[in-house]
Parts: C-alpha cells; sequence; structure tokens
C-alpha cells in the first residue's frame, strides 16, 4: 500500500481508481491501510485533472475506515461520478449516515453509487432515500442482496413518485433510474419510468407527465377547459407512440367532460 500510493501521489493526471478485494478483517493493519488510501485520496485536490471513478468493491474494511474514505472524498474529490462499495459487509447505520452526507452535498457530481450486498437495512435504505430527494444527478444506486423489505422498498416508490399532492408528486426525484436487480415490481416500474425520460431535456416534460398520471382530476378541477392543450403539448413533445396513446385514452376515460366542452 505504501509503494501504491507513493505512485498515486506521483500521478497527475489520474481518473480512475481500483483497489477491490484487497483489504479485509484478517488483516491487522487494516485501519493502517485505510488511513494510508484516504491521504492519498486527500492529494487528489491538487491534481490536474480529479478522480471522476473509485473502485473499492470487496474489501471487508470496519466502519470507521469506510466513514474515513467517504469524508475525504467529500472533502477531496468533488468531481468523483462513480463509487463502487459492493460486498463491503461492514457498511451499516453509522456508514449509511456518512454516504448520505455525501449525496446530500450540493457539490456532489456522484452519478452512480454501488452498495451491494453490503448489510443495508431498512433503517439505511429510508436514509438513503430522504438523501436523494433534492440529488439531482444520481441516476444509479445498486442495492441488490441487502436486508431491504418492504418497507425500504416503499421509501424509494415514494421518492420516484410521491403521489400523495400534486406539488409532491412534480417535486419528486425525475433522476434516479435504478435500483439493481431488487425483484420490486412497483419500485421498477416508477423507475423505468424516469429512465424512459432519461435524457437530460425531458424531465420537465417527465414532471408533467407524472402529475398527469396520477392528478388528472386534479388539473382539471383547477384548471378546467384551458388544460387540454398543455396536456396534449406535453404528449406531442414524446415521440414514442405506446405513451402517446396511453396518455390519450387516459385523458378520455378520466375527463369526458373535456370533450363535452369542446364539442
Amino acid at each position: 500500500m505504501r509503494q501504491l500510493c507513493s505512485v498515486l501521489i506521483a500521478l497527475k493526471n489520474l481518473a480512475e481508481l481500483g483497489l477491490s478485494h484487497s483489504i479485509g478483517y484478517d488483516n491487522e493493519d487494516e485501519h493502517q491501510l485505510c488511513s494510508m488510501l484516504a491521504r492519498t485520496l486527500g492529494n487528489m485536490e491538487y491534481h490536474p485533472i480529479s478522480l471522476k471513478r473509485l473502485e473499492l468493491n470487496g474489501n471487508t474494511i470496519g466502519t470507521a475506515s469506510v466513514n474515513n474514505i467517504v469524508r475525504t472524498i467529500q472533502r477531496c474529490c468533488p468531481d468523483l461520478e462513480e463509487l463502487n462499495l459492493e460486498g463491503t459487509s461492514s457498511i451499516g447505520y453509522d456508514c449509511c449516515e456518512t454516504i448520505v452526507s455525501l449525496l446530500r452535498h450540493p457539490s456532489s457530481r456522484l452519478t452512480s453509487l454501488d452498495l451491494w450486498r453490503c448489510s443495508i437495512d431498512d433503517r439505511c435504505a429510508l436514509l438513503l432515500a430522504d438523501a436523494l430527494k433534492r440529488n439531482t444527478r444520481l441516476r444509479t444506486m445498486i442495492l441488490g442482496e441487502n436486508n431491504i423489505t418492504a418497507k425500504g422498498w416503499k421509501a424509494f416508490s415514494t421518492l420516484v413518485c410521491n403521489n400523495s399532492s400534486l406539488m409532491e408528486t412534480v417535486t419528486s426525484n425525475h433522476m434516479l433510474e435504478d435500483l439493481g436487480e431488487i425483484d420490486e415490481p412497483l419500485v421498477d416500474d416508477l423507475l423505468a419510468l424516469n429512465y424512459a425520460y432519461s435524457y437530460d431535456g425531458d424531465k420537465q416534460v417527465l414532471a408533467v407527465i407524472k402529475a398527469i398520471k396520477f392528478h388528472l382530476g386534479e388539473l382539471v378541477v383547477i384548471m378546467g377547459v384551458k388544460l387540454l392543450p398543455i396536456i396534449m403539448a406535453c404528449i406531442g413533445a414524446d415521440q414514442r407512440s405506446e405513451h402517446l396513446l396511453a396518455a390519450m385514452f387516459s385523458i378520455v376515460r378520466s375527463t369526458p367532460v373535456l370533450f363535452q366542452y369542446a364539442a
């Protein structure tokens, strides 16, 4: 690790770093090794090319070490886009709190976070879902093979589309697209809706589509017949015929009064 870190510090153009299946509890120097790695990451902020991708999967390191590395990333690697902690089984509630602080940081550029098989339970899931309410960058968070039950997955379905009110629906998370293989049909369907509008320019359209899908009656009450051209304009922005037909059918079925007025 000492030799590796001396090389990394000397590099001036490091964009990706992978250190997988290298550190474990059976190594009595685990904390010291991770501290050396954290110090090396701390020096990355002085490099002309910032670190974009960091893979630490398969390292069963302690809670203190995970927290140290994540805090260093937040402080010194502001341009990091991909972080892989897959199989880091020591991640629990305390580590989740540190990861959450990274996701909530306004300058975070993370688009992918891999937490597959990291001993994450419902308490952690609730924290992670809450952290993404105002996060507009993260697209992928792999959460398969964890201890998350229906309660935890419900937090993510609410995150992606909170249909408790019109405003909550419009301000839901429209960016998250993938949670890995989780076998939760409702969550998968909502994530697929986000993925269908994965282009940046479509996210505003997606907010309107969700509002129409879950609050069409309320919108009609608020705006009346003036709503119809707006709905059709939003649908017209979607060139995928199956979405167009489904939305038109929903309008006709749910609000025949609009067409009576038109007649």
